[in-house]
């Protein structure tokens, strides 16, 4: 075989290669969240500003897997409205392009819910985002002018440990 030859093989194996890394290179966001709080959470969850799941009930001292569609287009803005009792809040949980939450999909999101707020954890530090006292809700969200385009539903999600 010729040196030209072998050089327009390997030309043909990588760009193979890489073609077929682009095809498969959409992957899934893995969140984390623990209740950590005496009691059952409430939650209503929503990608990039689609309507509402239906109520999603975390139980106290339980680990649950939220993986959502990462969407290289999008902008994966995953929220969620969150009741504790009387303590209320809108939390984004993980937003590609704003760096004071989980942005990375290669990198952890972890989350615990405690009776001040969620605890995302960084390394090994905790920002807190305290419940909201205004109560700021999905239905004052979702009556909002359009800013995101759902593509894909939540995957799924697991309590399995």
């Amino acid at each position: 075989m010729s040196s030209s030859s072998q050089y327009y093989h390997l030309f043909i194996c990588l760009f193979l290669l890489s073609f077929s890394s682009l095809i498969n290179s959409e992957e899934d966001i893995v969140i984390t969240v623990s209740n950590q709080a005496p009691n059952t959470v409430k939650a209503k969850c929503s990608l990039e500003g689609s309507v509402p799941t239906g109520d999603i009930l975390l139980e106290s001292r339980q680990v649950y897997t939220l993986v959502i569609p990462f969407e290289s287009k999008g902008n994966n803005t995953f929220s969620c409205e969150m009741k504790l009792r009387e303590k209320h809040g809108v939390f984004k949980l993980f937003d590609s392009y704003d760096t004071k939450t989980c942005h990375d999909r290669d990198e952890a999101c972890e989350w615990k819910i405690l009776e001040e707020g969620l605890c995302m954890l960084a390394s090994s530090d905790c920002v807190m985002f305290k419940w909201d006292t205004a109560h700021y809700s999905f239905k004052k969200i979702t009556s909002e002018p359009i800013k995101y385009v759902a593509r894909n539903a939540m995957r799924y999600m697991s309590n399995n440990p």
